[in-house]
């Protein structure tokens, strides 16, 4: 296979088709892989699309076509969902007829063996030579919403997330639709384009990197990789370098049992862990420890990707950290988390505590906590945060805010989180805010996420959105020095 800097391909037709074809229809089994994938695009998604089998012209209800030649017209995209014995001569026929991508469901390739690694090397050897681009084998399918959705699974078993900014390209197809899917929904974090890659025989990890790269709907880059073919690792790494957005790695196959099943799962050579966390840092690429640190990262880039809330993350050493709180036990425990992540809270003057107190209703000013983090006590009000945060905003050794909000508090009102925009749309100094995660303050935390203000359900979740922003900024440095140094 030439390297995706010898031949570049037009993966549009794969992720942004206007029109598919899925072969593989069972007449009988309605549940059959083929027969979701081509019912749900036909009812839900908005890709024109066309089903193929050699046995029947209808299926569940819907006309289909016995081959690619009796289609009315050629397919941008075709879905493969037969066998892999059967694969290569649908490929083909695809390819011979002008099919311009591919995406190649079944599994029995490369991860089952000699044989199968012939037949998938079969597979690239015709689509190189016709220049048609397949995701796989041994893949879940892709989702783009609205356009097409080729996962091989109905969509009242799946948890889908909203359409967004962030692209998700997985190794593996369980983790995609179960880890993936479901945390980011849960926190309301949407998707561009989500990707099952599998045996990633021919598109691979450095080529959607750079398809995302250009893509307009994507703002954050995110993926989950057991390993890398050989070569592949460093094209990728140095493919992240060059790119103006945030690319986020989450690794499987960290450990020799991890390696061991990575190599049985899709055929991946994985590499040493602690090399591969070192190259990561060195090539600005973003590595979270585990599956919360990752849900932060990517809800923390998504949100802040926002033309709204710009702001140069250069300037965040996470050493200048202001901690604003109504609870004196929430600070201490952010405090310490702070330190477990190497952040640091900012040193206030005393010129700045008597400011704080003074912005202060008269019964906080006399009980609160004016080191850092304050703690203005249940007895602070909704104005109290409000101008606090506007003289924190102000303060020049202060680089990033952290608002721990307990909505418990009677002073509180729901109105809040439209308070706290109303100062924060002023400024582009970033701010995450920690409000449990209950229906009982939706509204506080919906309006802060409208606007842009991330909102964690812990407080470590709030340190480590912190710290993804800390890690944002250490990347873009080295990210412009190595720019620099190359112009």
């Amino acid at each position: 296979m030439p390297s995706d800097d010898d031949q570049q391909y037009n993966l549009d037709f794969i992720f942004k088709p206007k029109s598919m074809a899925v072969i593989g229809l069972s007449t009988r089994n309605s549940d059959n892989p083929g027969n979701a994938i081509f019912s749900k695009n036909l009812m839900e998604m908005s890709v024109k699309t066309y089903g193929i089998t050699p046995r029947a012209d209808e299926v569940d209800g819907h006309k289909v076509y016995r081959s690619f030649d009796k289609l009315p017209e050629i397919p941008d995209l075709a879905v493969v969902a037969v066998s892999a014995k059967n694969t290569k001569s649908v490929i083909q026929e695809a390819a011979e007829l002008g099919v311009k991508g591919a995406v190649i469901i079944a599994g029995g390739f490369s991860e089952a063996g000699r044989e199968g690694m012939k037949m998938q090397n079969e597979l690239v050897k015709i689509c190189t030579d016709y220049n048609m681009p397949f995701i796989g084998p041994n893949c879940v399918g892709i989702y783009s919403p609205p356009i097409l959705d080729t996962l091989f699974l109905p969509s009242e078993r799946l948890v889908k997330p909203k359409a967004g900014n962030v692209a998700v390209i997985s190794q593996s197809g369980g983790v995609l639709i179960d880890q993936f899917f479901i945390s980011l929904k849960e926190r309301n974090i949407g998707v561009s384009t989500a990707v099952s890659i599998g045996n990633k025989a021919m598109v691979n990890e450095a080529m959607l990197l750079k398809y995302f790269e250009k893509d307009n709907t994507t703002d954050v880059i995110t993926f989950y990789l057991e390993g890398f073919h050989l070569g592949d690792g460093r094209r990728f790494c140095e493919e992240a370098r060059k790119s103006r957005k945030d690319v986020v790695v989450y690794s499987g196959g960290t450990t020799s049992a991890g390696k061991a099943a990575a190599g049985s799962h899709t055929g991946s050579l994985a590499a040493d862990g602690s090399i591969m966390k070192g190259a990561y840092k060195q090539y600005s690429i973003v590595n979270p420890i585990n599956e919360q640190d990752l849900q932060m990262t990517l809800k923390t880039y998504s949100m802040l990707a926002n033309p709204f809330r710009k702001y140069s993350t250069m300037a965040i050493h996470g050493d200048r950290i202001a901690v604003l709180s109504v609870s004196g036990g929430h600070g201490v425990l952010c405090a310490d988390l702070l330190d477990k992540y190497g952040l640091g809270l900012t040193k206030f003057t005393e010129r700045q505590k008597e400011d704080i107190s003074f912005l202060l209703n008269p019964i906080a000013s006399r009980i609160a906590g004016l080191n850092n983090p304050i703690d203005i006590t249940g007895s602070g009000t909704d104005d109290d945060i409000v101008n606090i945060l506007e003289y924190l905003f102000n303060a020049p050794n202060v680089e990033m805010i952290l608002t721990l909000l307990v909505p418990q508090v009677p002073q509180l009102t729901m109105g809040l989180g439209r308070a706290i925009n109303k100062v924060g749309n002023k400024y582009k100094k970033p701010i995450i805010a920690y409000v449990p995660w209950t229906p009982k303050y939706d509204l506080i935390r919906d309006a802060l996420e409208l606007q842009h203000i991330p909102c964690a359900h812990t407080i470590e979740e709030t340190v480590q959105m912190a710290n993804a922003l800390k890690l944002k900024g250490i990347g873009g440095i080295r990210k412009k020095m190595s720019w620099n140094s190359n112009n």
